[in-house]
């Protein structure tokens, strides 16, 4: 199995998003084990083109869009901003923090303190770039320490309404 044409499109394969999953990947024979065995179990997906496709459509302000984000590799590092900025784009998620010790010591992770997204029995997490089954997440290591519903606070909401509101898109 070619682990990277199941994970990554073709389209996006140059994405620097990519860099820590594939750095783990091929540094770590144990953690390329488990994703494949994920992969084959149908616990471990991609990011489908309607996750992309959310990415794209985000008003966002700062940047020109979220998916340069994903393009530059800018989420790699920063789990907390790119795990909530995705948020905004997902009905009755959860925020999630913890450890993923396999992080440790990587990109702004010296302790592999980590945040992700729980969406319908399943980790998003926009480091790896992965969707994982919830419970196939403790074989790699995932420790929830902390779960926050953001729904909960109106800054969020009225951020999430300005998000995904398509009449601030420029017409073609």
């Amino acid at each position: 199995m070619n682990i990277f044409n199941y994970l990554i499109d073709e389209d996006k394969i140059n994405y620097k998003c990519y860099d820590e999953l594939k750095k783990l990947i091929l540094s770590n024979k144990g953690f390329q084990n488990k994703v494949e065995t994920g992969i084959k179990e149908g616990k471990i997906k991609k990011f489908p083109q309607e996750l992309w496709e959310k990415i794209k459509n985000q008003n966002i302000r700062g940047i020109n869009s979220f998916e340069d984000v994903f393009i530059d590799g800018a989420n790699i590092g920063y789990c907390t901003v790119a795990a909530k900025q995705l948020s905004y784009s997902l009905n009755n998620c959860l925020l999630c923090g913890g450890v993923l010790p396999i992080l440790k010591g990587s990109i702004n992770c010296p302790d592999g303190s980590h945040t992700w997204i729980l969406y319908n029995h399943k980790i998003i997490d926009t480091t790896l770039m992965l969707i994982i089954d919830e419970e196939y997440a403790k074989i790699l290591g995932f420790q929830e320490e902390n779960r926050y519903n953001p729904d909960l606070d109106p800054i969020y909401r009225s951020t999430k309404l300005f998000t995904n509101d398509t009449s601030l898109k420029k017409s073609k």
